[in-house]
């Protein structure tokens, strides 16, 4: 069995990968990240009437959320962070939300629910502040143009960035990657560490460089820190820790493609 394959497994079956490796700034996903995480992942507004609730894991996928939903549409208010740290990521503005339900039924990507993106105003923001050291972790699938999977501004363009184009900046300067292949689901994995800064794509050295050294401030998922560059596609899974994670990379990234195939 190919190593990376072995170590999927080993990791699936240990636990959630914030039990495995815990320590991250902030975790967004649709399925429970930790073993004892049980509380909602989402707060959904259905098309019908506006009305709200929120989901667990389990209820976006079991039906729960799909029945809520009607034969209508689910928008993502909130995107709960399951990091401890409470840095949830939010979108107050109707228009801009992201869509979770698509005509009563819950949007997928190898068979696991996503969050999509229409790459025109569609963004999530969080509070959320580090400095270098950081690494960033992305389940992401690019549908057509859009740009930003995430950026890390909200009020300053601090530039720690996952774009379509496989780049990655930290201050001024860009490490540049293979990118996304439209259609198909990957895993970024970008870790900031000054001249020492790689990329990995889908658990394969991508690029090794210097994109600088700007540490993190704010978070925004979806576009860039100022409302331009919108992602177009499905977004399923965003984890940062403020630490260099190369001596667990292969962990988390095999415990994330066991998850999502």
């Amino acid at each position: 069995m190919d190593n990376r394959l072995l170590v999927a497994r080993q990791s699936a079956a240990a636990g959630g990968l914030l039990d495995l490796v815990p320590g991250a700034a902030a975790a967004y996903s649709l399925r429970s990240l930790s073993n004892t995480y049980t509380d909602p992942v989402v707060t959904v507004r259905r098309s019908s009437d506006n009305a709200e609730d929120s989901f667990t894991a389990t209820e976006v996928s079991d039906g729960t959320l799909a029945a809520f939903c009607g034969v209508g549409d689910g928008f993502v208010k909130e995107w709960r962070d399951q990091s401890g740290n409470a840095r949830h990521a939010t979108q107050a503005t109707t228009a801009n939300q992201p869509k979770i339900v698509s005509g009563g039924a819950v949007i997928l990507k190898e068979g696991k629910p996503a969050l999509q993106f229409d790459g025109s105003d569609d963004r999530m923001t969080a509070s959320h502040s580090h400095s270098q050291p950081a690494t960033f972790f992305s389940v992401a699938t690019l549908a057509g143009s859009g740009s930003h999977v995430l950026h890390d501004g909200t009020t300053i363009d601090a530039r720690n960035t996952i774009d379509a184009n496989g780049l990655a900046y930290a201050g001024s300067f860009g490490l540049e990657g293979s990118g996304f292949v439209v259609g198909q689901q990957s895993l970024h994995t970008v870790s900031y560490n000054g001249a020492s800064s790689t990329i990995h794509r889908n658990g394969a050295s991508d690029a090794v460089g210097n994109p600088g050294t700007q540490g993190i401030v704010g978070l925004t998922i979806g576009s860039a820190w100022n409302s331009v560059s919108h992602w177009e596609g499905l977004i399923q899974e965003i984890i940062i820790y403020p630490s260099d994670q190369s001596a667990n990379r292969e962990l988390i990234e095999g415990n994330i493609a066991w998850s999502y195939s």
